[in-house]
């Protein structure tokens, strides 16, 4: 693996007592990869040829994962305001009943399912199956497509059974099972688009990954506005059957998509990885400088080697830098969970009703527009992802989200009270809500599962993104169990849990999160290496980029970027 430290200069002594470096600032940059950039520079990747178009439609099936994860997540919101859905199933919108409606659903399913996954991914037996029989008898070996097929599968029957059933243990148990297809797939699909994307349109390529969450939730809030003035049943199920369109157009196309090439260099098959690079990481089917500084990377980084047995999870925390990378993975799972944001997506209606807004039909227009401005915020986010970075990002939005919640709970204590009549208030209060959903999808949605698959190694990368599910849904447990119960009993005050943590948040990742960005996965590992990594990741080399498409390293300047 290339590195710049064999050309370390200080950068004090040689960039800026350097007249010539002084003189001439044009083409001078701050990079974290010499190596990386000069090989980009050279490729000249377009984003408008025939096969970026391609990769972009390949990746958005992928996408359709994210898409079913948003759909999930946010019906429950919406189907807890509608009278149909409550009084056919006997529950409250808040408190006891939902609590332990949701203590058996959406966190439980997945958190089952996720230790399986890795395996379920990389490694799939014969099925017969009708459809897919032949494919199934060419290989033992599916790797991240299996993880889609086979999560796609769970959520197309869990979404069957919960329409159709006819009572609480028939709507938990479908509900369990799509969940477990939603924990598979959402395993997989995050970890399949980052290795296939260029290493230059990683963080956007990823970072819309995530951000498709809202491309489910929209139509899902969209449809519980209309369906919600059905008299019958069909108020609620109709919505749920909506559901069963992502997941059949990904298994419809998996098997036609490239795998990903570091996982089948990870198996031996190295020229079918090089092809695959060449097809999409290239205009004109040729190898180019970024290709080979990839394929060199990956055969140092990627070792062939026997699989740990799927239970086997010894390989996240063998050493130092391991430890590290699930520090990074936890900070991220477990704050972007108790953010506040639960209370925004699970329990909007009961915040909304804190902030004087009683009636369903307003509630439920409102959680669609907040789908939407918190979806403009999580595409303006990921469309920044390789501008602005992670760490940075995280840190200073993390603050930024106490205040807003603090303004929240100060609105909502004074506006939000029973027979309030200051309307002006009260929309204070919501407008404040939508600005939080707004910086909060900025802030972590479009990061959420791109960061967590980035600081993982390859070997890592599957059972750390397994782990990444499971740490997130310890943590969602807040939001659907302890949520309902400190809504009801506190009101307005509950706000300020929040608060406190996102205020611990801002400081942890400022002091332990490691910027991800302008470094190939590869390069990553020697950060992780050095002593204290997330200061390590805030070093930058200052470079020349000349007009043949070389790069001179002029030297090194520490400078936190965030």
């Amino acid at each position: 693996m290339s590195s710049h430290y064999d050309e370390k200069k200080s950068f004090d002594d040689d960039v800026r007592s350097s007249p010539a470096a002084a003189a001439d600032s044009e083409g001078v940059a701050e990079v974290y990869n010499p190596a990386l950039k000069e090989a980009i520079v050279k490729s000249e990747l377009s984003g408008f040829s025939r096969r970026s178009f391609m990769l972009y439609f390949i990746v958005m099936v992928g996408f359709l994962n994210a898409v079913s994860s948003g759909f999930d997540g946010s019906l429950m919101g919406g189907i807890n305001a509608m009278p149909q859905y409550l009084h056919y199933f006997d529950y409250q919108s808040s408190g006891k009943a939902t609590k332990v409606f949701t203590f058996k659903d959406p966190m439980s399913r997945e958190i089952v399912s996720v230790l399986f996954s890795p395996d379920l991914r990389q490694k799939w037996y014969v099925i017969e199956l009708p459809c897919t029989s032949r494919i199934f008898r060419e290989s033992k070996q599916y790797g991240r497509r299996g993880g889609m097929f086979l999560g796609g599968l769970f959520i197309l029957v869990g979404s069957v059974v919960s329409v159709t059933a006819q009572s609480r243990e028939a709507f938990i148990g479908g509900r369990f099972v799509l969940g477990f297809g939603i924990a598979i797939s959402t395993t997989a699909a995050p970890t399949w688009v980052t290795e296939l994307a260029p290493p230059q349109w990683r963080g956007r390529l990823g970072a819309m990954y995530n951000s498709c969450f809202f491309i489910g939730s929209i139509p899902a809030t969209g449809a519980m506005v209309g369906t919600q003035k059905l008299s019958t049943t069909w108020a609620w199920r109709l919505p749920l059957l909506l559901q069963i369109a992502p997941p059949i157009i990904v298994m419809s196309c998996v098997w036609f998509l490239p795998e990903s090439p570091r996982w089948l260099i990870s198996r031996g098959r190295t020229e079918e990885a090089r092809q695959i690079l060449i097809d999409y990481h290239s205009n004109d089917g040729q190898s180019n400088a970024v290709i080979e500084l990839e394929m060199a990377e990956f055969l140092e980084q990627i070792a062939v080697k026997r699989e740990d047995a799927f239970w086997d999870y010894r390989v996240l925390f063998r050493t130092r830098n391991r430890r590290w990378r699930m520090v990074c993975l936890a900070l991220m799972c477990v704050n972007g969970q108790l953010a506040g944001n639960g209370l925004i997506t699970y329990f909007l209606p009961v915040v909304f009703q804190n902030a004087g807004v009683t009636s369903t039909q307003t509630q439920l227009v409102y959680n669609f527009a907040n789908s939407i401005l918190s979806a403009f915020g999580a595409f303006s986010g990921a469309a920044l992802t390789d501008k602005i970075g992670r760490r940075r990002r995280l840190f200073i939005g993390s603050f930024v989200l106490a205040c807003l919640l603090a303004m929240v709970a100060a609105l909502s204590s004074k506006y939000g009270k029973k027979g309030n009549l200051d309307v002006a208030g009260a929309n204070a209060s919501i407008a404040f809500i939508f600005i939080f959903g707004i910086v909060y999808a900025f802030t972590y949605t479009p990061l959420q599962a791109l960061y967590c698959a980035e600081v993982m190694s390859q070997d890592m990368r599957a059972k750390g993104m397994a782990v990444h599910i499971l740490i997130s849904n310890i943590a969602g447990f807040i939001n659907t169990f302890a949520n309902s119960v400190g809504l009801q009993n506190l009101g307005w005050k509950y706000y300020f849990v929040f608060v406190a943590w996102d205020l611990i948040a801002s400081v942890l990742w400022y002091f332990l999160g490691v910027e991800t960005f302008g470094r190939t996965l590869e390069e990553l590992d020697e950060i992780f290496d050095a002593p204290w990594p997330a200061r390590a990741s805030t070093q930058t080399v200052v470079v020349k980029l000349n007009a043949n498409g070389t790069v001179n390293v002029l030297g090194e300047k520490e400078k936190p970027r965030g």
